[in-house]
Protein backbone atom coordinates (compact mmCIF):
# COMPACT_ATOMS: atom_id res chain seq x y z
CA UNK A 1 0.00 0.00 0.00
CA UNK A 2 2.99 2.38 0.45
CA UNK A 3 3.19 2.62 -3.13
CA UNK A 4 0.29 4.09 -3.26
CA UNK A 5 1.89 7.07 -1.47
CA UNK A 6 2.74 8.06 -4.84
CA UNK A 7 -0.74 9.85 -5.30
CA UNK A 8 -0.71 11.65 -1.95
CA UNK A 9 -0.57 15.16 -2.05
CA UNK A 10 -1.94 15.51 -5.28
CA UNK A 11 -4.63 18.53 -5.26
CA UNK A 12 -8.82 17.89 -4.52
CA UNK A 13 -9.30 19.33 -8.34
CA UNK A 14 -7.08 16.70 -9.65
CA UNK A 15 -9.04 13.54 -7.59
CA UNK A 16 -11.96 15.04 -8.85
CA UNK A 17 -10.98 14.80 -12.31
CA UNK A 18 -9.66 11.35 -12.61
CA UNK A 19 -13.01 9.99 -10.26
CA UNK A 20 -14.65 11.87 -13.65
CA UNK A 21 -12.45 10.37 -16.02
CA UNK A 22 -12.68 6.49 -14.26
CA UNK A 23 -16.73 7.06 -14.24
CA UNK A 24 -16.46 7.78 -17.64
CA UNK A 25 -14.17 5.34 -18.68
CA UNK A 26 -16.67 2.56 -18.19
CA UNK A 27 -19.05 3.61 -21.33
CA UNK A 28 -16.23 4.85 -23.18
CA UNK A 29 -15.99 1.87 -25.48
CA UNK A 30 -18.04 3.56 -28.44
CA UNK A 31 -16.03 1.36 -31.18
CA UNK A 32 -16.82 -1.76 -29.97
CA UNK A 33 -20.06 -0.97 -29.47
CA UNK A 34 -20.65 0.53 -32.88
CA UNK A 35 -19.53 -2.81 -34.24
CA UNK A 36 -21.79 -4.81 -31.61
CA UNK A 37 -24.82 -3.26 -32.16
CA UNK A 38 -24.29 -2.86 -36.26
CA UNK A 39 -23.79 -6.34 -36.50
CA UNK A 40 -25.75 -7.78 -33.48
CA UNK A 41 -28.82 -5.61 -33.44
CA UNK A 42 -28.89 -4.81 -37.52
CA UNK A 43 -27.84 -7.70 -38.59
CA UNK A 44 -25.40 -5.42 -41.39
CA UNK A 45 -22.35 -7.19 -42.65
CA UNK A 46 -18.46 -7.20 -40.74
CA UNK A 47 -17.43 -4.89 -44.09
CA UNK A 48 -20.43 -2.90 -43.97
CA UNK A 49 -19.44 -2.20 -39.95
CA UNK A 50 -16.08 -1.88 -40.28
CA UNK A 51 -17.02 1.36 -42.54
CA UNK A 52 -18.93 2.77 -40.15
CA UNK A 53 -15.87 2.09 -37.29
CA UNK A 54 -13.05 3.23 -40.15
CA UNK A 55 -15.36 6.91 -40.02
CA UNK A 56 -15.70 6.95 -36.40
CA UNK A 57 -11.48 6.84 -36.41
CA UNK A 58 -11.46 9.36 -39.35
CA UNK A 59 -13.52 11.65 -37.29
CA UNK A 60 -11.50 11.77 -34.25
CA UNK A 61 -8.39 13.29 -36.11
CA UNK A 62 -10.11 16.58 -36.99
CA UNK A 63 -12.48 15.92 -33.43
CA UNK A 64 -8.42 16.51 -31.43
CA UNK A 65 -7.54 19.44 -33.66
CA UNK A 66 -10.69 21.09 -32.75
CA UNK A 67 -10.50 20.37 -29.39
CA UNK A 68 -7.05 21.92 -28.91
CA UNK A 69 -7.89 25.14 -30.27
CA UNK A 70 -11.07 25.38 -28.24
CA UNK A 71 -9.44 24.58 -25.53
CA UNK A 72 -7.07 27.31 -25.38
CA UNK A 73 -9.84 30.00 -27.20
CA UNK A 74 -12.43 29.45 -23.71
CA UNK A 75 -11.55 27.38 -21.42
CA UNK A 76 -10.30 23.43 -20.99
CA UNK A 77 -13.47 22.94 -18.40
CA UNK A 78 -15.78 24.00 -20.82
CA UNK A 79 -14.78 21.58 -23.75
CA UNK A 80 -14.86 19.36 -21.17
CA UNK A 81 -18.21 19.74 -19.87
CA UNK A 82 -19.82 20.95 -23.49
CA UNK A 83 -18.18 17.80 -25.23
CA UNK A 84 -19.53 15.15 -22.59
CA UNK A 85 -22.91 16.42 -21.98
CA UNK A 86 -23.07 16.74 -26.12
CA UNK A 87 -22.11 12.82 -26.55
CA UNK A 88 -23.89 11.97 -23.63
CA UNK A 89 -27.69 13.45 -25.06
CA UNK A 90 -26.63 11.86 -28.29
CA UNK A 91 -26.37 8.53 -26.69
CA UNK A 92 -29.28 8.75 -24.89
CA UNK A 93 -31.06 9.15 -28.08
CA UNK A 94 -29.85 6.14 -29.96
CA UNK A 95 -32.32 4.56 -27.49
CA UNK A 96 -35.16 6.15 -29.58
CA UNK A 97 -33.64 4.83 -32.44
CA UNK A 98 -32.93 1.31 -31.93
CA UNK A 99 -32.85 -0.84 -35.06
CA UNK A 100 -31.94 1.65 -37.30
CA UNK A 101 -29.20 2.55 -39.03
CA UNK A 102 -29.47 6.23 -37.83
CA UNK A 103 -27.68 5.08 -34.71
CA UNK A 104 -24.45 4.25 -37.04
CA UNK A 105 -24.41 7.75 -37.84
CA UNK A 106 -25.35 8.96 -34.35
CA UNK A 107 -22.38 6.99 -32.38
CA UNK A 108 -19.79 8.66 -35.06
CA UNK A 109 -21.05 12.19 -33.78
CA UNK A 110 -20.56 10.97 -30.33
CA UNK A 111 -16.93 9.38 -31.36
CA UNK A 112 -16.14 13.25 -32.92
CA UNK A 113 -17.16 15.02 -29.76
CA UNK A 114 -15.17 12.16 -27.49
CA UNK A 115 -12.39 13.62 -29.08
CA UNK A 116 -12.59 16.88 -28.65
CA UNK A 117 -12.04 16.53 -24.93
CA UNK A 118 -9.13 14.96 -25.48
CA UNK A 119 -6.78 17.30 -25.81
CA UNK A 120 -8.57 19.45 -22.69
CA UNK A 121 -8.08 16.50 -20.35
CA UNK A 122 -4.52 16.37 -21.07
CA UNK A 123 -4.15 20.18 -20.94
CA UNK A 124 -6.35 20.66 -17.42
CA UNK A 125 -3.78 18.46 -15.43
CA UNK A 126 -1.30 20.00 -17.12
CA UNK A 127 -3.02 23.58 -15.69
CA UNK A 128 -3.89 22.13 -12.37
CA UNK A 129 -0.40 20.88 -11.24
CA UNK A 130 2.35 22.84 -10.52
CA UNK A 131 5.41 20.76 -10.84
CA UNK A 132 6.63 17.96 -13.06
CA UNK A 133 6.08 15.10 -10.13
CA UNK A 134 2.44 16.44 -9.76
CA UNK A 135 2.00 16.09 -13.33
CA UNK A 136 3.55 12.35 -13.44
CA UNK A 137 1.56 10.91 -10.38
CA UNK A 138 -1.54 12.73 -11.89
CA UNK A 139 -1.07 11.48 -15.49
CA UNK A 140 -0.60 8.18 -14.08
CA UNK A 141 -3.78 8.09 -11.48
CA UNK A 142 -5.64 9.20 -14.60
CA UNK A 143 -4.20 6.93 -16.99
CA UNK A 144 -4.62 3.94 -14.20
CA UNK A 145 -8.65 5.02 -13.70
CA UNK A 146 -9.32 5.02 -17.40
CA UNK A 147 -7.93 1.48 -17.55
CA UNK A 148 -9.89 0.68 -14.26
CA UNK A 149 -13.36 1.94 -16.26
CA UNK A 150 -12.27 0.38 -19.94
CA UNK A 151 -11.81 -3.19 -18.11
CA UNK A 152 -15.42 -2.90 -15.85
CA UNK A 153 -17.32 -0.98 -18.82
CA UNK A 154 -17.40 -3.48 -21.56
CA UNK A 155 -17.83 -6.57 -19.33
CA UNK A 156 -21.35 -5.38 -17.68
CA UNK A 157 -22.36 -4.34 -21.12
CA UNK A 158 -21.95 -7.32 -22.54
CA UNK A 159 -24.87 -9.06 -20.26
CA UNK A 160 -27.36 -6.54 -22.03
CA UNK A 161 -26.13 -5.39 -25.22
CA UNK A 162 -27.76 -8.31 -27.12
CA UNK A 163 -31.91 -8.26 -25.76
CA UNK A 164 -31.13 -4.56 -24.03
CA UNK A 165 -29.34 -2.30 -26.30
CA UNK A 166 -31.80 0.63 -25.02
CA UNK A 167 -30.54 0.49 -21.56
CA UNK A 168 -26.54 0.10 -22.43
CA UNK A 169 -27.11 3.47 -24.24
CA UNK A 170 -29.06 4.85 -21.90
CA UNK A 171 -26.88 3.69 -19.04
CA UNK A 172 -23.72 5.28 -20.88
CA UNK A 173 -25.53 8.37 -21.21
CA UNK A 174 -25.76 8.71 -17.51
CA UNK A 175 -22.62 7.68 -16.64
CA UNK A 176 -21.06 10.29 -18.83
CA UNK A 177 -23.46 13.02 -17.12
CA UNK A 178 -22.76 11.82 -13.88
CA UNK A 179 -19.00 12.60 -14.78
CA UNK A 180 -20.09 15.63 -16.04
CA UNK A 181 -21.32 16.76 -13.34
CA UNK A 182 -18.60 15.97 -10.98
CA UNK A 183 -16.33 18.22 -13.09
CA UNK A 184 -18.89 21.07 -13.13
CA UNK A 185 -19.02 21.10 -9.39
CA UNK A 186 -16.00 19.95 -7.89
CA UNK A 187 -13.03 20.40 -10.64
CA UNK A 188 -12.50 24.21 -10.02
CA UNK A 189 -10.05 26.32 -12.48
CA UNK A 190 -8.86 29.57 -11.48
CA UNK A 191 -9.54 29.53 -7.47
CA UNK A 192 -6.98 31.09 -6.20
CA UNK A 193 -7.48 29.65 -3.10
CA UNK A 194 -6.28 26.16 -4.53
CA UNK A 195 -3.55 25.21 -6.33
CA UNK A 196 -4.78 25.58 -9.87
CA UNK A 197 -1.70 27.70 -10.95
CA UNK A 198 0.32 25.95 -13.95
CA UNK A 199 4.20 26.53 -14.55
CA UNK A 200 6.34 25.77 -17.95
CA UNK A 201 8.97 24.73 -16.35
CA UNK A 202 10.64 24.81 -12.78
CA UNK A 203 13.51 27.01 -14.85
CA UNK A 204 13.11 29.78 -16.66
CA UNK A 205 9.56 30.25 -16.42
CA UNK A 206 7.30 31.72 -14.29
CA UNK A 207 4.25 30.48 -12.66
CA UNK A 208 0.89 31.65 -14.65
CA UNK A 209 -2.24 31.87 -13.58
CA UNK A 210 -5.17 29.91 -15.55
CA UNK A 211 -7.86 32.38 -17.01
CA UNK A 212 -9.90 34.34 -14.46
CA UNK A 213 -7.84 33.47 -11.42
CA UNK A 214 -7.30 36.21 -8.69
CA UNK A 215 -3.81 37.02 -7.56
CA UNK A 216 -2.78 35.65 -4.58
CA UNK A 217 -3.33 37.63 -1.57
CA UNK A 218 0.37 39.70 -0.92
CA UNK A 219 1.67 39.30 -4.90
CA UNK A 220 -0.75 42.03 -6.13
CA UNK A 221 0.76 44.06 -8.91
CA UNK A 222 3.58 46.71 -8.59
CA UNK A 223 2.33 50.32 -8.29
CA UNK A 224 3.36 51.61 -11.09
CA UNK A 225 1.63 49.14 -13.64
CA UNK A 226 -0.98 50.31 -15.39
CA UNK A 227 -4.08 48.35 -14.58
CA UNK A 228 -4.64 45.48 -16.80
CA UNK A 229 -0.62 44.81 -17.07
CA UNK A 230 1.83 42.68 -15.75
CA UNK A 231 5.38 41.93 -15.93
CA UNK A 232 7.16 38.97 -16.52
CA UNK A 233 10.55 37.85 -16.64
CA UNK A 234 12.25 37.83 -19.92
CA UNK A 235 12.10 34.75 -21.81
CA UNK A 236 9.20 33.53 -19.91
CA UNK A 237 5.62 32.89 -21.51
CA UNK A 238 2.83 35.02 -20.63
CA UNK A 239 -0.29 33.39 -19.87
CA UNK A 240 -3.88 33.96 -21.13
CA UNK A 241 -4.54 36.36 -18.39
CA UNK A 242 -1.49 38.70 -19.12
CA UNK A 243 -2.57 38.48 -22.78
CA UNK A 244 -6.26 39.58 -22.44
CA UNK A 245 -8.92 36.99 -21.67
CA UNK A 246 -10.96 38.37 -24.33
CA UNK A 247 -8.12 37.96 -27.29
CA UNK A 248 -7.32 35.00 -29.58
CA UNK A 249 -5.43 32.25 -29.17
CA UNK A 250 -2.31 33.42 -30.18
CA UNK A 251 -0.75 31.78 -33.45
CA UNK A 252 0.49 27.99 -33.28
CA UNK A 253 2.93 28.16 -36.16
CA UNK A 254 5.63 30.74 -34.69
CA UNK A 255 5.42 28.62 -31.61
CA UNK A 256 6.43 25.44 -33.67
CA UNK A 257 9.05 27.04 -35.26
CA UNK A 258 10.34 28.27 -31.65
CA UNK A 259 10.23 24.75 -30.66
CA UNK A 260 11.94 22.46 -33.24
CA UNK A 261 12.59 19.75 -30.64
CA UNK A 262 8.71 19.29 -29.31
CA UNK A 263 8.01 19.08 -33.31
CA UNK A 264 10.39 15.75 -33.53
CA UNK A 265 8.76 14.61 -30.70
CA UNK A 266 5.70 14.96 -32.00
CA UNK A 267 6.34 13.63 -35.41
CA UNK A 268 8.07 10.33 -34.04
CA UNK A 269 5.57 9.64 -31.49
CA UNK A 270 3.56 8.32 -34.31
CA UNK A 271 6.25 5.00 -33.76
CA UNK A 272 4.18 4.79 -30.71
CA UNK A 273 0.76 4.83 -31.38
CA UNK A 274 1.52 2.14 -34.23
CA UNK A 275 3.23 -0.09 -32.23
CA UNK A 276 0.51 0.20 -29.95
CA UNK A 277 -2.26 -0.62 -32.26
CA UNK A 278 -0.41 -4.13 -33.04
CA UNK A 279 -2.30 -5.66 -29.97
CA UNK A 280 -5.47 -5.09 -31.67
CA UNK A 281 -4.75 -5.94 -35.12
CA UNK A 282 -1.79 -8.31 -35.14
CA UNK A 283 -1.98 -10.07 -31.82
CA UNK A 284 -5.79 -11.83 -32.71
CA UNK A 285 -4.50 -12.37 -36.05
CA UNK A 286 -1.61 -13.78 -34.16
CA UNK A 287 -3.50 -15.77 -31.51
CA UNK A 288 -5.73 -17.19 -34.99
CA UNK A 289 -2.81 -18.51 -36.82
CA UNK A 290 -1.27 -20.54 -33.47
CA UNK A 291 -4.46 -21.54 -31.57
CA UNK A 292 -6.64 -22.36 -34.60
CA UNK A 293 -10.75 -22.23 -33.34
CA UNK A 294 -9.65 -21.01 -30.00
CA UNK A 295 -7.89 -18.01 -30.64
CA UNK A 296 -10.68 -15.96 -29.97
CA UNK A 297 -10.51 -17.08 -26.58
CA UNK A 298 -6.90 -16.86 -26.01
CA UNK A 299 -6.88 -13.52 -27.13
CA UNK A 300 -9.91 -12.38 -24.75
CA UNK A 301 -7.55 -13.97 -22.10
CA UNK A 302 -4.68 -11.76 -23.39
CA UNK A 303 -6.55 -8.92 -22.68
CA UNK A 304 -7.58 -9.42 -19.30
CA UNK A 305 -4.08 -10.12 -18.55
CA UNK A 306 -3.30 -6.71 -19.86
CA UNK A 307 -6.30 -5.26 -18.13
CA UNK A 308 -4.73 -6.76 -14.83
CA UNK A 309 -1.20 -5.62 -15.47
CA UNK A 310 -2.19 -2.28 -15.90
CA UNK A 311 -4.25 -2.07 -12.33
CA UNK A 312 -0.95 -4.22 -10.67
CA UNK A 313 1.58 -2.58 -12.32
CA UNK A 314 1.12 0.71 -13.05
CA UNK A 315 2.01 2.05 -9.40
CA UNK A 316 5.12 -0.09 -9.24
CA UNK A 317 6.29 1.09 -12.48
CA UNK A 318 5.86 4.52 -11.69
CA UNK A 319 8.14 3.84 -8.26
CA UNK A 320 10.66 1.88 -10.03
CA UNK A 321 11.18 4.97 -12.56
CA UNK A 322 10.88 8.16 -10.42
CA UNK A 323 14.11 9.30 -11.16
CA UNK A 324 13.98 8.80 -15.04
CA UNK A 325 13.38 11.60 -17.24
CA UNK A 326 10.40 11.27 -19.30
CA UNK A 327 12.53 11.15 -22.91
CA UNK A 328 14.11 8.30 -20.90
CA UNK A 329 10.74 6.60 -19.47
CA UNK A 330 9.76 6.44 -22.95
CA UNK A 331 12.90 5.17 -24.66
CA UNK A 332 12.65 2.51 -21.79
CA UNK A 333 8.91 1.61 -22.44
CA UNK A 334 9.88 1.44 -26.60
CA UNK A 335 12.50 -1.24 -25.30
CA UNK A 336 9.45 -3.38 -23.62
CA UNK A 337 7.40 -2.65 -26.49
CA UNK A 338 9.69 -4.13 -28.41
CA UNK A 339 11.24 -7.02 -26.33
CA UNK A 340 7.28 -8.09 -25.71
CA UNK A 341 5.82 -8.47 -29.38
CA UNK A 342 9.10 -9.46 -30.22
CA UNK A 343 8.63 -12.55 -28.15
CA UNK A 344 6.12 -13.73 -30.35
CA UNK A 345 8.06 -14.54 -32.98
CA UNK A 346 9.25 -17.47 -31.11
CA UNK A 347 5.41 -18.96 -31.24
CA UNK A 348 6.24 -19.63 -35.07
CA UNK A 349 8.29 -22.77 -33.01
CA UNK A 350 6.88 -22.85 -29.85
CA UNK A 351 3.13 -22.46 -30.16
CA UNK A 352 2.98 -22.02 -26.63
CA UNK A 353 0.52 -19.70 -24.75
CA UNK A 354 3.31 -18.82 -21.41
CA UNK A 355 5.37 -16.79 -24.30
CA UNK A 356 1.75 -15.16 -25.07
CA UNK A 357 1.74 -14.42 -21.17
CA UNK A 358 5.11 -13.15 -20.82
CA UNK A 359 4.86 -11.19 -24.09
CA UNK A 360 1.55 -9.36 -22.17
CA UNK A 361 3.41 -9.14 -19.39
CA UNK A 362 6.32 -6.79 -20.88
CA UNK A 363 4.57 -5.18 -23.74
CA UNK A 364 2.40 -3.67 -21.08
CA UNK A 365 4.75 -2.89 -18.98
CA UNK A 366 6.34 -0.67 -21.94
CA UNK A 367 2.35 1.01 -22.76
CA UNK A 368 2.32 1.86 -18.77
CA UNK A 369 5.93 3.98 -19.39
CA UNK A 370 5.11 5.47 -22.27
CA UNK A 371 1.46 6.54 -21.80
CA UNK A 372 1.96 8.09 -18.81
CA UNK A 373 5.03 10.31 -19.71
CA UNK A 374 4.28 11.02 -23.83
CA UNK A 375 2.16 14.54 -22.11
CA UNK A 376 5.36 15.43 -19.81
CA UNK A 377 7.53 16.50 -22.63
CA UNK A 378 5.49 18.49 -24.02
CA UNK A 379 4.12 20.43 -20.54
CA UNK A 380 7.41 21.73 -20.07
CA UNK A 381 8.07 23.25 -23.42
CA UNK A 382 4.69 24.94 -24.23
CA UNK A 383 2.81 27.57 -22.57
CA UNK A 384 -0.51 27.22 -21.12
CA UNK A 385 -1.63 29.06 -23.91
CA UNK A 386 -0.84 26.64 -26.73
CA UNK A 387 -1.38 23.71 -24.61
CA UNK A 388 -4.77 22.54 -25.96
CA UNK A 389 -3.56 23.01 -29.46
CA UNK A 390 -0.08 20.99 -28.37
CA UNK A 391 -1.96 17.87 -26.70
CA UNK A 392 -4.42 18.68 -30.39
CA UNK A 393 -1.42 18.10 -32.71
CA UNK A 394 -0.20 14.97 -30.34
CA UNK A 395 -3.68 13.27 -30.48
CA UNK A 396 -4.41 13.86 -34.42
CA UNK A 397 -0.90 12.27 -35.00
CA UNK A 398 -1.83 9.09 -32.82
CA UNK A 399 -5.30 9.09 -35.01
CA UNK A 400 -2.79 8.91 -38.38
CA UNK A 401 -0.90 5.95 -36.24
CA UNK A 402 -3.93 4.16 -35.34
CA UNK A 403 -5.69 4.49 -38.61
CA UNK A 404 -2.44 3.56 -40.42
CA UNK A 405 -1.29 0.78 -38.55
CA UNK A 406 -3.32 -1.78 -39.73
CA UNK A 407 -2.89 -1.27 -43.61
CA UNK A 408 0.81 -0.66 -43.49
CA UNK A 409 1.32 -3.89 -41.19
CA UNK A 410 -1.04 -5.55 -43.54
CA UNK A 411 1.40 -5.55 -45.78
CA UNK A 412 4.22 -6.40 -44.14
CA UNK A 413 2.11 -9.92 -43.48
CA UNK A 414 1.50 -10.50 -47.11
CA UNK A 415 4.95 -9.83 -47.98
CA UNK A 416 6.66 -11.73 -44.89
CA UNK A 417 5.48 -14.86 -42.65
CA UNK A 418 2.96 -13.80 -39.88
CA UNK A 419 5.58 -14.50 -36.81
CA UNK A 420 8.14 -12.24 -38.73
CA UNK A 421 5.97 -8.86 -38.75
CA UNK A 422 6.78 -9.00 -34.96
CA UNK A 423 10.61 -8.88 -35.79
CA UNK A 424 9.80 -5.51 -38.03
CA UNK A 425 7.97 -4.51 -35.07
CA UNK A 426 11.15 -5.29 -32.62
CA UNK A 427 13.48 -2.42 -34.94
CA UNK A 428 10.64 -0.11 -35.54
CA UNK A 429 10.51 -0.11 -31.27
CA UNK A 430 14.12 -0.02 -31.04
CA UNK A 431 14.23 2.40 -33.56
CA UNK A 432 11.19 4.41 -31.36
CA UNK A 433 13.74 3.86 -28.07
CA UNK A 434 16.86 5.50 -30.25
CA UNK A 435 15.04 8.56 -31.31
CA UNK A 436 13.76 9.66 -27.81
CA UNK A 437 17.47 8.87 -26.78
CA UNK A 438 18.95 11.45 -29.12
CA UNK A 439 16.27 14.11 -28.23
CA UNK A 440 17.29 13.73 -24.74
CA UNK A 441 21.03 13.50 -26.15
CA UNK A 442 20.82 16.93 -28.40
CA UNK A 443 19.00 18.57 -25.65
CA UNK A 444 21.45 17.62 -22.98
CA UNK A 445 24.45 18.63 -25.24
CA UNK A 446 23.06 22.10 -26.56
CA UNK A 447 22.43 23.21 -22.83
CA UNK A 448 26.31 21.66 -21.51
CA UNK A 449 27.45 24.09 -24.96
CA UNK A 450 25.26 26.82 -23.91
CA UNK A 451 27.61 26.48 -20.28
CA UNK A 452 24.14 26.50 -18.02
CA UNK A 453 22.37 24.61 -15.70
CA UNK A 454 20.35 21.84 -18.03
CA UNK A 455 16.66 22.86 -18.08
CA UNK A 456 15.40 19.53 -17.43
CA UNK A 457 11.99 19.83 -17.84
CA UNK A 458 11.20 16.60 -18.99
CA UNK A 459 12.02 15.16 -15.76
CA UNK A 460 9.37 12.91 -14.49
CA UNK A 461 9.52 12.91 -10.76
Amino acid sequence: MSLFKTYAGLSRDIYYLCLARTINSTGDFIFSLITLVLTLQMGMSVVSAGIFVSMAALISGPGVLLGGYLSDLIGKKTIIVSGQVLSALMIMSCSFWSGTIIIGYLLIAVMFFISITRPAYNSLIIQLCPDEKERKSAFSLMYLGANLGIALGPLIAGFFIKDYVHIVFLSIGTVFLISTFIIWKKVHVGVSDQATQTTTGERGHHTQQPQGEQQPHGKQQHQDQQPGQQKHKPGSYPSRQQQGSESLPSPLFPMLLKNPLVIFFIVVSFLNYFIYMQYSFSLPLQMNQTFGEHGAAYYGSVMTINAISVILLTTLVLSATRNFTALNSIAAGALFYGIGLGALYLLGDWPQFAIVVVSTVLWTIGEILVQTNINLYIASRVPDTHQGRFNGLLLFVGCLGYTLSPYLTGLFIRSVDMESVWIIILGISLFYALCMVLLWYIEKNATNNRGIESPDYSKSV
